[in-house]
């Protein structure tokens, strides 16, 4: 499937190669990086009052999930998507926050197989951006209902990203002094 919303590969920021050896050299994939972060996915579930919250990290070709509450049946077995279905790339593409209020009607992510196989209707994600200046990915919540999300709920999810990405980092710093 071609993403009419996908810049070219030459311009693609998820392609950059100094991007996935950030993503490489943070080691995500390690088992423990889960055990630090679930708890943050967790707290956004709660506080925003929605069943899902993942820390996802954008490869080339794949988004992987890195961290989640609420993720059950083939995302959860997989622990990941195609990136051509990855919310999580916009943000990571624009280094905004990215949010679909009614993802059925949003041009962007209407014919995704995630709204329309899955029922996903509403996102917000924040990207993860490390003191190395690289967009690894995303913390983000997301529904099966469509809902907007109001400036204090955008702050709560500023705040658990930061967190997540402290807790990154703060990885780094471990293994680079063992």
């Amino acid at each position: 499937m071609i993403d009419p919303h996908a810049p070219s590969p030459e311009l693609d920021p998820v392609l950059d190669i100094a991007r996935l050896q950030e993503i490489a050299d943070l080691d995500l994939f390690a088992p423990e990086v889960s055990s630090i972060l679930s708890e943050l996915t967790f707290e956004a579930c709660t506080k925003l009052g929605l069943p899902f919250g993942l820390v996802n990290v954008v490869l080339d070709e794949a988004q992987y999930v890195v961290a989640h509450h609420g993720i059950v049946g083939w995302i959860a077995e997989a622990q990941g998507t195609p990136l051509e279905w990855a919310f999580c790339r916009f943000a990571v593409r624009d280094r905004s926050e990215f949010v679909v209020e009614n993802a059925q009607t949003d041009e962007r992510v209407k014919d995704n197989p995630l709204v329309t196989e899955d029922g996903l209707r509403c996102y917000a994600g924040i990207p993860l951006i490390t003191s190395r200046g690289h967009a690894i990915g995303s913390f983000c919540v997301a529904g099966s209902e469509p809902r907007s999300f109001d400036g204090l709920e955008m702050q709560i999810l500023r705040t658990l990203t930061a967190e997540a990405i402290r807790r990154i980092e703060r990885r780094r710093v471990t293994s680079a002094a063992t």
